[in-house]
């Protein structure tokens, strides 16, 4: 959950303050209260914060502002917002390939995989070793030789298939399958780094106080109150729909926007491509 007290992203009540105008439901509730509304209902607190009874009963705005907020991070991904990215996430000492033929010894048939549940060195896994548990994608992975404090160097990512050959005193490359990370594997204990893509679990229900959740996107409350109000047309059918639908997709346009333009002042350069020496190009792979 995004931190508590962040003012600078929207509450959940502003969202849901803000939908419930949208689709005429800003009426007054269950307390009498004006614009807590009939359908798309939150929990509601005194002024001494204790929920009043009956204010918490209604699922049907927290589902659609659920669906609504992951719909908003799926666009906020392919945007390139780095709001989802995590970062330097370390686990060392991960254990040598292993198989058959020994602890440590190189065989082409193994590959060692790194899963929410553990390691797999290619006989066993340790589950002391596991991946973020938020991680949705891994961008990047980093590696160096455990019980030194070299600098990380960047593991390759494969562009098809794990290539099988004898392992060495690296991790070789990583594919991302099966919702783990594989490596050919290394002869040598390894410490590793990711940077990876992730998601938040579910905000809104209907036993939080709604004030105080944020939802971690900077200046996206008209962005989620219109995807929300596209589900709520949807339900009732009618012409209100394709407008909905045209609202939310001008409001995501606009945090596109956003984002794109705060971005463009990043100096972004390719690599030059280009044949090296021993048969291999600049990116250390082999050209055959």
């Amino acid at each position: 959950m995004p931190p508590i007290g962040i003012t600078s992203y929207p509450s959940l009540t502003q969202v849901a303050n803000l939908v419930r105008t949208f689709v005429d439901d800003d009426k007054r509730g269950l307390t009498g209260t004006p614009g807590e509304g009939q359908i798309l209902t939150n929990p509601q607190y005194d002024d001494s914060g204790t929920l009043i009874p009956g204010t918490n009963k209604s699922t049907t705005l927290p589902t659609l502002m659920n669906s609504a907020i992951r719909e908003i991070y799926r666009e906020i991904r392919i945007m390139g917002q780095p709001t989802l990215y995590g970062d330097n996430y370390i686990l060392y000492s991960l254990p040598p390939v292993n198989s058959p033929l020994g602890a440590g010894v190189a065989n082409p048939a193994i590959q060692v995989a790194l899963q929410f549940t553990g390691y797999f060195d290619g006989i066993q896994v340790w589950p002391n070793f596991t991946l973020p548990n938020n991680m949705l994608y891994p961008l990047e992975v980093w590696q160096r030789p455990s019980g030194t404090n070299y600098p990380f160097s960047l593991v390759p990512q494969a562009t098809g298939a794990l290539r099988p050959c004898n392992q060495q005193m690296s991790l070789g490359e990583w594919e991302w399958r099966s919702d783990g990370i594989w490596f050919n594997g290394s002869t040598l204990p390894m410490d590793i780094r990711i940077r990876w893509e992730f998601t938040f679990v579910d905000l809104a229900s209907p036993n939080i106080d709604w004030d105080d959740t944020y939802i971690p996107i900077l200046d996206s409350q008209e962005a989620v109150a219109d995807a929300i109000s596209v589900r709520y047309a949807r339900r009732l059918g009618g012409a209100t729909l394709e407008d909905a639908k045209q609202q939310a997709k001008k409001s995501v346009f606009q945090l596109r926007q956003q984002i794109t333009r705060s971005r463009q002042g990043i100096n972004n350069v390719r690599p030059i491509f280009k044949s090296g020496h021993n048969g291999k190009n600049d990116f250390g792979r082999a050209m055959y």
